[in-house]
């Protein structure tokens, strides 16, 4: 995966139009919304999160910890063979 097929993803996943700042890292690149002003005061950016979109196509959402944070928590559990965070790309199907 390229970084601009990373940045196409995230987009289409997250259905926004602000700015999205693309953090690359050995396993892949940590995308974080940039929120307009009028989100900021409207409070959205309290616990606004992040998400990894991995080398592989899997896409996670993170917390809202710092960047330099996430990134090195991340590269831990794959180094050990996990995925850390949530799933959200592709779908996982829930039991239902």
């Amino acid at each position: 995966m390229t970084e601009n097929e990373a940045m196409a993803l995230i987009r289409r996943l997250l259905g926004t139009t602000n700015d999205i700042n693309l953090y690359p890292f050995e396993f892949g690149w940590l995308a974080k919304e940039q929120l307009s002003a009028e989100e900021r005061a409207a409070g959205m950016h309290v616990g606004h999160g992040s998400f990894i979109i991995d080398q592989t196509g899997i896409v996670t959402a993170q917390s809202s910890l710092p960047v330099r944070l996430l990134i090195k928590r991340y590269i831990e559990a794959r180094r050990e063979g996990r995925i850390a965070g949530r799933q959200v790309w592709p779908r996982v199907n829930q039991p239902g």
